[in-house]
């Protein structure tokens, strides 16, 4: 039972479609516990699932007044989703829904919705938004904190498609925020997360299909398999794909160890947006090198993270590290992959982490607004990712062939034992430092949906937007309810 005290006239206030759990060891309680990542796994005194507006309102009002901590969860896979027994969770997964005005080529996002659940009821309306990797990710929190979608170069990042929300404050007070109400909030929630509030709607632009640049609204995706002793001719054939605007190829470079061997390869998850029969010249000087495996067709955009749910499953020690890079340097990519065999021989837990590099052909959309995001100018990303996912993909590619310039190293750590939580943490950073080798530490950019640790002004580019977010962060939310980051 819960340690909490007035938890009982919480659950009274609540309408009956809500409901609380109390009872740790019950199974109700622990699926609800679940999430995608077990680090800093806690236990919480309650799990509370709200089913309306009103009954997320009167939970935060209630938690504010008895000096409660709660966090809140959608999706499940923030790794700042957890809470000790001090606390409560606030699961929105009773409220969740999306309704789309084709009038206004807007969507409304409400609560726990997913992005798979969003792609898919857009596509029905003959339209798409800038949604990312990861079907069961919640849509609003990716949205809120930047959100790094697959059409970048087309509509820009997920937070530059918001138009409107409404946000719960410290206070408990129920806002409307848009360009002429709370104009400084929602400067801020375009990027600078769900640190300013508790956001229950969210309203985004959409897009037409023919955007994509084809009228059925589909992407090229492909798989490219080679083995690891020709990590630097297959670096040299992607130095060309990435530098080529030509084609909108986008995607990732992944050192990984696939089943069933289990040796380190070299796989490159492919992405062409335009016209799919232009993949064979995009991606020719991949087919040049007569790969392992070569895989790939078109893709309806609302399926592109179908072949994902391995990477998607709940447990075990997983983080993602997202930092962006100015260019593509293949020496340093070929250290990060000494560094990978390393790191999967000292803890064979890890197997299933891949270190990344993302790219996009193309520069990204720019904004027609300013706001707390400040990475418009990233475009290469270093990612530390699950194999699992990368096989899954390759596997969902063969099956659909019937159907200024940075970049982002992207690192996604995946292990099981807990002994080695520290020592793959440290294979990952050691990655991103190799990339960030020559590098002025002030021009360091680290993806702010991934990290809540070292220097604030890597997530959050720029000193007046850092000035900025921090003092609204003290009008908004003084005493740190939604978290104390932007106070420290």
């Amino acid at each position: 039972m819960s340690s909490l005290p007035h938890i009982l006239e919480l659950k009274n206030s609540l309408s009956s479609n809500s409901e609380i759990l109390t009872n740790f060891p019950d199974a109700v309680f622990q699926e609800y516990l679940k999430r995608w990542t077990d680090i800093n796994k806690q236990i919480p005194s309650a799990i509370v699932l709200p089913f309306s507006e009103e009954d997320i309102q009167k939970t935060v009002k209630w938690a504010v007044e008895a000096s409660t901590p709660f966090v809140t969860k959608s999706g499940g896979h923030s790794e700042w989703s957890t809470i000790g027994s001090n606390g409560i969770i606030i699961d929105l997964s009773r409220y969740s829904g999306i309704d789309v005005s084709e009038n206004s080529q807007t969507a409304t996002l409400r609560g726990s919705v997913l992005q798979k659940a969003v792609a898919v009821r857009l596509a029905e309306a003959g339209v798409f938004t800038a949604l990312g990797n990861g079907n069961t990710v919640g849509a609003i929190p990716y949205f809120l904190n930047g959100g790094i979608p697959t059409s970048v170069s087309i509509t820009g990042f997920g937070s530059d498609q918001i138009i409107s929300a409404r946000l719960i404050t410290a206070k408990g007070d129920l806002l409307d925020v848009t360009e002429d109400i709370h104009p400084d909030l929602l400067w801020a929630i375009r990027g600078g997360g769900q640190f300013f509030g508790l956001v229950t709607q969210l309203v985004v632009k959409t897009h037409p299909l023919s955007l994509l640049g084809n009228d059925r609204g589909v992407i090229w995706m492909g798989a490219f398999v080679f083995p690891i002793d020709r990590a630097d001719e297959v670096c040299s054939a992607m130095k060309l794909v990435m530098d080529d605007e030509r084609y909108g190829t986008s995607g990732l470079l992944m050192v990984a160890a696939p089943p069933p061997a289990r040796k380190p390869s070299l796989i490159v998850s492919a992405r062409l947006t335009g016209d799919p029969n232009d993949a064979d010249k995009a991606y020719k000087s991949l087919y040049n090198l007569q790969p392992i495996v070569a895989n790939g067709g078109e893709v309806p955009i609302q399926n592109v993270s179908d072949g994902r749910a391995a990477f998607e499953v709940k447990g075990d020690f997983k983080q993602f590290c997202i930092a962006g890079l100015p260019g593509f340097e293949i020496p340093s990519f070929l250290k990060t992959i000494s560094l990978y065999e390393e790191m999967i021989a000292e803890c064979p837990d890890a197997i299933n982490s891949a270190f990344n590099f993302q790219w996009d052909s193309r520069p990204v959309k720019s904004s027609k607004f300013d706001s707390a995001l400040g990475h418009h100018h990233v475009r290469f990303w270093q990612y530390v990712q699950s194999l699992k996912a990368s096989i899954a993909f390759a596997s969902h590619v063969c099956r659909s062939e019937l159907t200024g310039r940075y970049h982002f190293r992207n690192n996604l750590i995946w292990h099981t034992d807990p002994k080695n939580r520290s020592k793959v943490d440290e294979y990952s950073k050691r990655a991103v430092a190799v990339m960030r080798s020559g590098q002025d530490e002030a021009d360091w950019v680290d993806y702010q949906n991934c990290t809540r640790v070292g220097p604030i002004h890597h997530r959050y580019r720029g000193p007046e937007r850092l000035a900025r977010l921090k003092q609204l962060k003290k009008a908004w939310d003084p005493t740190g309810i939604f978290s104390s980051q932007l106070l420290e």
